[in-house]
């Protein structure tokens, strides 16, 4: 029983544990996207992450480093552009999820994608 206690305690705690944005935003994307649909080269994977981190921030909260969710002023600021707007993609520096908010968030797109993908 006691081990039982101890195994909740410990999946809490690495659920709790924060991922740095841009490695939770690759993850995702492999997670989520079809082998047959994925990039094949490192620059392209640098263009889909930004869009992977937009999507996750749509169904989790975003935190800063020190641990403070942004609000959605902020995420609109780091994440959107308006459009023809020429530039680099915002940096995800900085910026985590937690470990169990990206679970939750990879099986919430999951199911949209199941849901309203492609029939």
């Amino acid at each position: 029983m006691a081990k039982d206690g101890t195994d909740a305690a410990r999946r809490l705690e690495l659920d709790a544990e924060p991922v740095p944005l841009a490695v939770a935003a690759r993850v995702a994307y492999f997670q989520l996207t079809d082998a047959v649909r994925q990039v094949s080269s490192e620059d392209d994977l640098a263009e889909v992450v930004h869009l992977v981190a937009i999507a996750l921030s749509t169904v989790a909260p975003i935190r800063h480093a020190s641990g403070g969710i942004l609000t959605d002023r902020e995420l609109r600021e780091l994440f959107y552009r308006p459009l023809g707007l020429v530039g680099k993609k915002p940096s995800l520096e900085g910026f985590v999820i937690r470990r169990g908010e990206l679970k939750s968030a990879m099986t919430t797109l999951k199911e949209a994608r199941i849901v309203f993908g492609p029939q």
